[in-house]
């Protein structure tokens, strides 16, 4: 088990709680903004030992205000073709650290999630997997996506050695 590591009040820890929010709540962007930054205000520092998913693929939330994605490493989107598309995260969670912590079978119950091929084509697309475009099916993209994650971890444990 790792030490975890600390975050201070700021755009990381805001981060850091906007993904867990998103995650395990049916809240709104504007609400998931709103209980993020009470929640930065009110906490001096926390060690975590799961930071490294919220740094990995944080969710994209919209500034309630000005409606643009937040600034910070939360701030890269996939571009959406239409109002459904824009209102999935792709960022929900990340397939590496998901396919990392809980292999093949946890990633594959959490894109079962994700019902839409076009929703999984741009979550493949946001978290750079190499998936076969003229693929149709959500079966068929499902399979796609953790066979690609599971190269392209495989070819990050090959670089490392």
């Amino acid at each position: 088990m790792s030490n975890g590591s600390y975050l201070w009040p700021g755009e990381r820890m805001r981060a850091f709680f906007r993904a867990h929010i998103a995650r395990e709540t049916r809240l709104d962007a504007a609400a998931v903004e709103k209980l993020s930054e009470a929640l930065t205000k009110h906490v001096n520092r926390m060690l975590v030992w799961d930071a490294g998913d919220a740094d990995a693929q944080l969710p994209v939330v919209a500034d309630p205000k000005t409606k643009a994605p937040a600034t910070g490493f939360a701030a890269t989107a996939v571009a959406a073709s239409s109002e459904d598309a824009a209102a999935f995260n792709a960022f929900a969670f990340s397939a590496m650290v998901t396919l990392a912590r809980t292999g093949r079978d946890g990633l594959m119950r959490r894109l079962t999630e994700i019902k839409k091929a076009e929703h999984l084509k741009a979550f493949a697309e946001a978290q750079h997997l190499a998936v076969d475009r003229n693929l149709k099916k959500p079966e068929e993209l499902r399979k796609a996506i953790v066979a690609a994650t599971e190269q392209r971890l495989a070819d990050r444990k090959a670089a490392a050695s």
